[in-house]
């Protein structure tokens, strides 16, 4: 059975700079060079004004909206009708999406007509919090990875609240990946993908497939993806080197979401109920994006720190001024159009397909991820 990782080494990594007393001094976000705690991680220092304006308007508009509204089944309801809206959006008319399941699980399938094509699979699970979020919410990121891969992107309709449980979630996707890599010829080139929540859901398929004897995904690729059930709490072995600023997740609602979550009489979660935990099961080349001051940041150094130690290879790219899985935003930031390259890049590499030059989405409006780079605050 492979060695459980020890958070507690996570306390003393170098770069930190400490006050008498050991503590952690906290940095304000964007003032002076962005601290790390993973010192392999590539920072993005500049952003774009488009991206400015977005993390203000989520702060100032979406966040409070978050932080009073109820979690009552009939809120959340509310908001599935309101993410069914995405489904108006205008679609590829490059792509024809196919409906069907995977071990019993709805799903659907896409390959771009444009661009090169590859053996690769991807598969994709929709960020939302266990409870919002969808095919039709996350079908524009699936179809950009489509063509910036090659590959056939299958995103999971697995159960959420109020419906399932995360337990539940969990078993979704483990039964897709499952039937995938017994349906699929070429299943040592598998990569599985998310954000959010969705990036906690990859982690888990990662650790279920080693604990149930199934291949290794080829490569992970995970967006400011959740990583502890607990990502509030102050007194875990996770060095902070910025205060939590989330642009629009409220982290006083953390502990009244894992209720939800985690149920008391609800089935458990199999293995570990934090992927963090999971690492020492975890063996695929993994992609981590993180945004400087969100409140999952810290969870996805460590991460990284445990596979690297191991000798997993890890990349992981730190943004100033974006938002949550902003890689999700992909018609509307330059910054997202930029994460998805370079994950599509690192996919490429991981199930050993040529990386080609880059190429134009033939239904991208330029006019829409077009931005004024602003260089990073000087120290």
């Amino acid at each position: 059975m492979p060695r459980l990782p020890a958070l507690t080494h996570l306390t003393s990594i170098p770069r930190v700079r400490r006050r008498s007393g050991d503590r952690v001094l906290l940095a304000l976000p964007g003032r002076g060079p962005m601290r790390v705690v993973f010192d392999q991680a590539v920072v993005h220092e500049a952003f774009s004004f488009k991206a400015r304006v977005l993390q203000r308007t989520a702060r100032l508009v979406f966040k409070p909206i978050l932080l009073h509204t109820p979690l009552s089944d009939r809120s959340l309801a509310t908001i599935r009708r309101i993410d069914k809206l995405s489904a108006r959006r205008k679609r590829s008319r490059y792509i024809e999406p196919v409906r069907h399941d995977l071990g019993g699980v709805p799903v659907e399938s896409m390959t771009h007509r444009y661009g090169p094509a590859t053996r690769m699979t991807l598969l994709y699970l929709h960020g939302g919090g266990f409870f919002s979020g969808s095919i039709e919410t996350h079908r524009r990121i699936c179809e950009r990875l489509a063509l910036k891969t090659g590959a056939t992107v299958i995103s999971v309709d697995y159960v959420q609240l109020p419906e399932g449980s995360v337990a539940e979630s969990v078993q979704d996707v483990i039964t897709a990946y499952a039937a995938l890599v017994e349906q699929s010829e070429h299943p040592d080139k598998i990569v599985v993908a998310g954000d959010s929540a969705g990036g906690y859901l990859a982690m888990k398929v990662a650790e279920l497939a080693t604990r149930r004897g199934l291949p290794a995904p080829a490569a992970l690729l995970g967006f400011s993806p959740l990583l502890s059930v607990d990502p509030e709490r102050q007194d875990k072995a996770v060095v902070r080197v910025i205060r939590d600023r989330d642009a629009y997740l409220p982290v006083s609602r953390v502990a009244q979401i894992r209720e939800r979550w985690l149920p008391e009489e609800g089935v458990p979660i199999e293995g570990y109920a934090s992927p963090l935990h999971a690492s020492a099961y975890i063996t695929s080349p993994t992609f981590l994006v993180a945004v400087e001051d969100e409140m999952l940041r810290p969870e996805v150094e460590a991460m990284a720190l445990l596979l690297s130690e191991r000798g997993v290879e890890v990349e992981t790219h730190l943004w100033r001024k974006q938002v949550h899985a902003f890689p999700v935003l992909a018609d509307a930031l330059p910054e997202s159009e930029m994460a998805l390259d370079l994950a599509a890049e690192f996919a490429r590499r991981a199930v050993g397909e040529p990386v080609p030059e880059p190429t134009v989405d033939p239904d991208a409006h330029e006019e829409t991820i077009v931005g004024e780079m602003v260089p990073g605050s000087a120290a």
